[in-house]
């Protein structure tokens, strides 16, 4: 069975290219990361599921937000989660630099590892 994709160009057309490009490099690192990962767009924002809610990219005006649905339950040594919700967390993301450190793919993989575990 194939994994369900959004048509991302269709989605970012209204997002200023800056925030489309962040938005791009976020997804495919995820998708790279866990390729059966299932991409839908709720409330606006591109969610990722594997049995159930992983994460989702929240676009903003001059960053984008990677949030986490177990954002409480993942390891964080580097610091990098935001929040105050009961379960979820986010990371903010100005530039694609952080995109490439191995702290924000641990996060990724991390918080699939709860979702199949």
């Amino acid at each position: 069975m194939k994994n369900k994709r959004v048509d991302l160009d269709q989605y970012l057309s209204s997002y200023n290219e800056q925030i489309g490009l962040l938005a791009r490099d976020i997804r495919n690192m995820i998708l790279v990361l866990v390729p059966e990962m299932d991409e839908v767009v709720k409330w606006k924002n591109l969610f990722y599921e594997k049995n159930g809610f992983v994460c989702a990219i929240v676009l903003h005006k001059d960053h984008v937000n990677l949030q986490f649905a177990r954002g409480t339950e993942l390891k964080d040594p580097a610091k990098m989660l935001e929040g105050t919700g009961k379960k979820m967390r986010h990371v903010k993301i100005y530039d694609s630099y952080l995109i490439n450190t191995k702290q924000f793919k641990n996060l990724i993989i991390e918080a699939v590892n709860l979702n199949i575990s």
